[in-house]
Parts: structure tokens; sequence; C-alpha cells
């Protein structure tokens, strides 16, 4: 089950606009932020982000 943390995660990438500006803002990784990211999307069986060209 996805946690409190992974949501405010979640809404960090969307204000900030880019993984890599909000894993600076909530001072932790990249990786480690892509990795929450990437188990909230399993958990919530649906993905975050839709691709951009």
């Amino acid at each position: 089950m996805f946690d409190l943390h992974q949501i405010e995660e979640f809404l960090a990438v969307v204000e900030c606009g880019t993984v890599s500006k909000a894993a600076e803002k909530m001072n932790i990784t990249q990786p480690a932020l892509s990795r929450s990211l990437q188990n909230l999307e399993y958990e919530l069986k649906t993905p975050l982000f839709t691709p951009s060209n």
C-alpha cells in the first residue's frame, strides 16, 4: 500500500516540473525519487505521467 510520503513526492514532481528538480527540493537523489514513483505506479496499477515528445 502506498503512503502519504509517496503522494507528497508525486506532488513535488508535478509542482517542480521534473523529477530532478523535485528530488533537489525534497533533498533526496533523483534515482531514489524515480524508484518511489515507479513503486507508486505499480501499487496504483496506472502510469502517473505520460511521455512527452
